[in-house]
């Protein structure tokens, strides 16, 4: 850890900066004694703000308590009226409608004990809709037979919304009518304009819901503010805050509840203008600091200039040892200063030497990097290109019938796919090492999965017996993964199985649920693993010791593979063994996911086979003419060349369907090749196939931005080349049809 890292960060201030603090520290009594004092100002000044309007809010909440009681005893006189007491509601309607007009109010509300509506005096009779407008306050009214006021109602036909006032009609203490007034939201509006409001601040009434009854500035919303709303949903009788308008205003806010009612009245005054002459002092007081703080800061300039200078030129050739540019420093004239710059002269000249090996060090290791990936993507294709023909001209054989040399095929077919899986396990382990190997993760049943490695397996089991064993409800479970990586994984595993299990041995593949994973066991009855080197059998490489035969071969590449496909997956892989002559037992381990949603894939159709014209083209005779006679004999019509020259002259009289080309070409690549069939004069426009030993993720890219159809690495067998081959037949007759 250096110095600077193990300092607190206060002590690696600037030189300037600790100057101006010492200036400044006289100012530090000052400042704490006007910062307490202006605190204390402000919270006396914001008391005082919320005790008066807590106390404006009293006197108007007061105000519009005694207004709506007004209301209460006037409906309560008119449930005594004559008209009413005799059940004469025309004669009591003409009463009800000379009060409403004379007092301002809409209209005046009859309504039976169970809450329908028998009279509006704003409407004949009988012709009343018996469903009263907020019946909710009808209902109090009916239970508590006492008096009850509405919510407000919007009425949009109307100037301003209404609210209703409700009394109950009791006749020996049973409830025979509710009499009810609808008035206008602005008789609340003139209670308070009737008030002295200063003009700074602003009052308002809301219902039981916080719906607005009246404000004494307009503004559009009919609801509080949710800084207002906060304050009212606290459900005291009164209280006070800080609010902020639906103006954007910052106000002091108090408010207070009418008890009977459930309405709640608000004043509000702005801040700014309860803290007007405190910003006033607040001003005076920050330009005095300031100017007492601007003359500490030019007596520091002055200080510090002959002081500083020298520091920047420091400072100057540290960034430039950073930046790798030469340092340079002239005198400085501060002896210990002067020894700081020689310093960084010295380091500057051994960054450059350290740098210098580096940069040759990480050249080194680039290079080597390319040319073991160059190595192997060569000896990939090298090794592919005389399998490419020993694969073909096998399947010729069989296709030719010839029972006498089955055998000996069979042994070639054996130790063709042997050889093709090194070369396989050599440049995925290229990839896996250089994190270029991707994985296309989607929903995968496992058991489709193992029951199709182990049917591929069987034929290479040679008297040794295989099983397969999936526990209950195994064919319900998927995993998220690369359905051809599995496919590998458990190969692999089983090739190793076989491999080290002498015939007459047994090999055991089991499947089961355990908890949000699901585990595969590959057990053998093989030659065992010793315990010290049951954990090295993944690395790379390695191989537990073996007798100087080499019976089991290999290079060691398949089971570290394993376990990077698998942790790739999210998965785990061990292994255990009791010891020499005992078995092995490998364990994966990969976490379940959700099966795909279900849906239907057409059956596939039959492809038909032996139509259309082909040219081959290869340097390889030998891989170009066992690939046209395998062609042939599927029914094509086959046309050969081995050079780009000569496959021009094919095309100038052969009309081709589709051309396989070969990509390691001499004088040009397949791709330039491809460019030039497609210009004039040849203008070819069939399909395109890459047949070549190369088959690295860049490689298939490259033949994909080239135009090709499709990508085939070497060897490919000739059921995959004659799928292929047939797909684009269909394809190119389907074009020709269209």
């Amino acid at each position: 850890m250096t110095p600077a890292e193990h300092s607190p960060r206060a002590h690696r201030r600037p030189l300037r900066t600790r100057l101006l603090l010492v200036a400044a520290s006289g100012l530090v009594p000052l400042v704490i004694v006007l910062a307490w004092g202006i605190n204390y100002l402000i919270d006396e000044r914001r008391v005082q703000a919320e005790r008066s309007v807590m106390e404006l809010s009293r006197a108007l909440a007061t105000a519009v308590d005694s207004e709506l009681r007004s209301i209460v005893a006037l409906l309560d006189n008119m449930g005594t009226s004559d008209e009413l007491e005799r059940g004469d509601l025309r004669a009591f309607q003409l009463t009800s409608r000379r009060t409403a007009e004379q007092l301002g109010w809409r209209r005046v509300v009859l309504t039976d004990a169970e809450g329908r509506v028998l009279m509006r005096s704003n409407e004949p009779l009988g012709t009343s809709d018996p469903i009263a407008i907020e019946p909710k306050s009808v209902e109090r009214v009916i239970r508590t037979l006492a008096p009850a006021l509405s919510q407000v109602v919007d009425t949009p036909q109307q100037k301003s919304d209404q609210f209703v006032v409700r009394v109950p009609v009791l006749r020996g203490g049973k409830l025979i009518y509710v009499l009810s007034a609808v008035l206008p939201s602005d008789m609340v509006l003139t209670v308070l304009t009737r008030q002295d409001i200063p003009s700074g601040s602003v009052a308002s009434v809301f219902d039981q819901v916080n719906h607005r009854v009246a404000r004494s500035r307009q503004v559009a919303s009919p609801f509080p503010s949710p800084s207002l709303k906060a304050l009212l949903d606290r459900g005291d009788a009164q209280g006070a805050g800080r609010t902020v308008t639906r103006e954007g205003t910052d106000n002091y806010t108090g408010y207070t509840r009418l008890k009977d009612w459930g309405w709640v009245v608000v004043v509000g005054t702005s801040v700014a203008g309860a803290n007007e002459g405190l910003f006033e002092l607040l001003r005076a007081i920050a330009l005095g600091l300031a100017a007492s703080l601007g003359l500490s800061v030019l007596l520091v300039w002055v200080l510090s200039r002959r002081i500083l200078q020298p520091i920047e030129a420091l400072k100057d050739g540290a960034a430039a040892l950073g930046r790798g540019d030469p340092v340079q420093l002239p005198p400085l004239g501060v002896v210990e200063l002067d020894n700081v710059a020689v310093a960084l002269t010295d380091a500057a000249a051994d960054r450059d030497r350290a740098a210098a090996q580096v940069n040759d060090a990480l050249r080194s290791a680039e290079e080597a990097n390319r040319s073991k990936d160059q190595f192997l993507a060569v000896l990939g294709h090298e090794l592919r290109n005389p399998l490419a023909p020993i694969a073909t001209a096998v399947q010729l054989m069989a296709l030719k019938g010839d029972e006498k040399t089955a055998h000996e095929r069979r042994i070639i077919e054996r130790q063709l796919v042997h050889v093709n899986r090194l070369v396989d396990d050599l440049l995925d382990v290229s990839r896996i090492t250089s994190g270029r190997l991707a994985i296309r993760r989607e929903p995968v049943r496992l058991a489709d999965v193992l029951t199709q490695v182990v049917e591929t397996i069987r034929p290479s089991l040679h008297q040794r017996s295989l099983s397969l064993e999936l526990a209950t409800g195994m064919q319900d479970v998927w995993v998220a993964g690369d359905e051809v990586r599995l496919v590998q994984v458990f190969n692999n595993l089983l090739v190793n199985a076989i491999k080290f299990t002498r015939t007459g041995g047994s090999i055991r593949l089991n499947a089961a649920v355990a908890g949000p994973d699901v585990q595969v066991e590959v057990r053998d009855t093989g030659v065992g693993i010793a315990a010290e080197d049951v954990e090295r059998i993944f690395e790379l490489f390695y191989q537990a010791p073996q007798t100087s035969d080499r019976a089991q071969g290999g290079l060691g590449l398949g089971l570290p593979i394993v376990r990077s496909l698998v942790q790739m997956h999210g998965g785990s892989v061990h292994a255990t063994s009791a010891g020499p002559g005992d078995g092995t037992c490998i364990t994966v381990r990969l976490p379940q996911c959700e099966p795909p949603a279900a849906h239907e894939s057409p059956a596939p159709k039959a492809a038909a086979r032996g139509t259309g014209n082909i040219l081959v083209v290869d340097d390889n005779q030998d891989a170009a003419d066992t690939c046209a006679t395998f062609l042939e004999m599927s029914g094509f019509t086959v046309r050969v060349a081995y050079t780009p020259e000569a496959a021009l002259e094919v095309l100038r009289e052969f009309k081709a369907d589709i051309a396989i080309l070969d990509i390691g070409l001499p004088g040009m690549s397949g791709y330039q090749l491809a460019g030039l069939m497609k210009a004039a004069p040849t203008r070819y426009g069939g399909a395109l196939v890459a047949l070549t030993g190369y088959g690295q993720a860049t490689d298939m890219a490259a033949s994909q931005g080239a135009g090709f159809d499709a990508h085939l690495t070497k060897p490919v067998s000739p059921d995959e080349l004659l799928a292929l081959v047939d797909k684009l037949s269909l394809s190119s007759s389907a074009d020709t049809r269209s």
